[in-house]
């Protein structure tokens, strides 16, 4: 018996490990099209840019030159080292490939690097997923973040640092959510590492670091909440005393994330005061070059901004293939089907005194109901309440299931949710969010369906018997 047992377990594994190696390689055939690949050039400045300071270095032997004689030519400028790993590792991908490939250019080098590190995303993707909602959610994470339609969109075979942002960003939050659930030191050193790794290769790499102490301090805010409502200090002394441990690591990984890349000529401190301008007045900072179109606000009050948000990362297209075009009555009858099933939901969960899961349904009707209002499509709606429904529900059954995951989550998913209403150019940082948020979201879904499932059995079961007795 021990030995089925076991044998389910490898099975499992196998399965999953396959499932997300297929995320990986459908990814990079998504990202490493002939058509971006063979061409011998590059598709924007800043692809430019990255392969400029990758050619650099390969010239000067593996070495980033001291000097950049190009930028503010003349004379030019001091090499600008906040991008090092990322333009390491663009250099020496191509030195190695080099050495069994020597037809391989330096172009195409730099494409094939960065499709496959936006790929490899898919990796960690499964572990956060998991962390937060179990082996489901994982393997719905490591689909979502392969094929989230903004996340390929900004990460083709393009040598720009946006794929290396996104893996960067799953690496951090994987190592970071890891220290969290289990602190210890080992943990510490590999935040360290993932967060110096992102603090060179993008500048607002603290954003993932305020999301994590954000979490820690919400959880505490909402437990000392939680006891003064039930008059009961138990709970915040001990989330306060699971808390403490967790804060030392963490202010481990912020002394770690300063010296590490300033033994390196990198003072991430500056940085910080630049990430803060930048979030708070984009148009006004100097922390990136950006075009006005990538500046453009989304209005979450209006229907076309949901639209751009579900569109660009929820990956919710398949309402648009398995509903048929109908008359608009027809539209507004199902819609308000939808509508009364959320109500009566609500109500029925505030019947039994669960308050928390009758506000998520009472929140999606209201939504739904302004869609309504909004003469959405039938599409739309669906696809808006859906996003809407899961994504509050993956919050609460993670923060049900585990305090710390689920207030990151719920930290992580308002944070990159107020930045892309600040300008579309940030849907690269809320897709991650939106997409391990929904698998949560769907992960639950499978439960709560397998438990139907077994519980309908259960009960067939007994009827036979039952019958049989009799």
């Amino acid at each position: 018996m021990e030995l089925n047992k076991d044998r389910k377990k490898l099975l499992a594994s196998l399965v999953i490990f396959l499932v997300v190696l297929f995320s990986f390689f459908m990814a990079l055939k998504l990202r490493a099209t002939p058509a971006l690949i063979n061409p011998p050039w590059l598709p924007q400045f800043d692809s430019y840019w990255f392969y400029r300071y990758a050619k650099m270095t390969v010239d000067n032997r593996g070495s980033m030159p001291d000097w950049d004689p190009l930028s503010y030519f003349p004379p030019g400028r001091p090499t600008d080292k906040s991008t090092q790993f990322y333009t390491y590792l663009l250099a020496y991908s191509f030195m190695l490939g080099k050495q069994f490939l020597h037809d391989l250019s330096l172009v195409q080098s730099v494409k094939w690097t960065a499709a496959i590190l936006a790929s490899l995303s898919v990796f960690p993707a499964y572990f956060i997923g998991k962390y937060m909602g179990g082996r489901v959610a994982g393997l719905v994470s490591a689909i979502l973040i392969a094929v989230s339609p903004s996340i390929l969109v900004r990460t083709g075979a393009d040598p720009d640092n946006d794929g290396a942002v996104v893996f960067l960003t799953m690496f951090s939050f994987f190592a970071i959510t890891r220290l969290i659930r289990e602190p210890n030191w080992k943990n510490t050193v590999l935040s360290i590492f993932s967060l110096s790794l992102f603090s060179l290769s993008w500048y607002p790499f603290w954003y993932v670091v305020m999301i994590s102490v954000g979490g820690l301090f919400l959880n505490v805010a909402l437990s000392f909440v939680q006891s003064a409502i039930e008059k009961d200090k138990k709970l915040l002394n001990e989330v306060v005393k699971e808390t403490k441990p967790r804060l030392k690591y963490v202010s481990a990984v912020l002394l770690g994330i300063i010296a590490v890349p300033f033994m390196l000529g990198v003072n991430t401190l500056s940085y910080f005061g630049g990430f803060i301008l930048f979030g708070t007045n984009p148009q006004g900072s100097s922390i990136v070059n950006i075009s006005v179109a990538e500046l453009q606000k989304l209005n979450i009050l209006s229907l076309s901004g949901w639209e751009q948000i579900i569109g660009r990362t929820a990956g919710l297209e398949f309402f648009g293939y398995i509903i048929p075009s109908m008359p608009q009555l027809v539209n507004y009858l199902a819609e308000l089907v939808v509508i009364a099933t959320l109500a009566y939901m609500s109500w029925n969960l505030y019947s039994k005194k669960r308050n928390v899961e009758s506000s998520i349904f009472g929140l999606s009707t209201i939504i739904a109901f302004y869609l309504l209002l909004l003469n959405s499509s039938l599409i739309s709606f669906l696809q808006i309440t859906t996003f809407v429904s899961l994504v509050q529900y993956a919050m609460f059954a993670t923060f049900r299931r585990n305090r710390f995951m689920g207030s990151i989550l719920l930290v992580w998913v308002i944070f990159t949710f107020y930045a892309i209403s600040s300008g579309v150019r940030f849907t690269l940082l809320f897709a991650p969010a939106a997409a391990i948020a929904l698998s949560v979201g769907l992960g639950e879904l499978w439960i709560w369906a397998n438990r139907k499932e077994a519980g309908l059995i259960q009960s067939i079961e007994n009827k036979i018997h039952g019958d049989k007795d009799e």
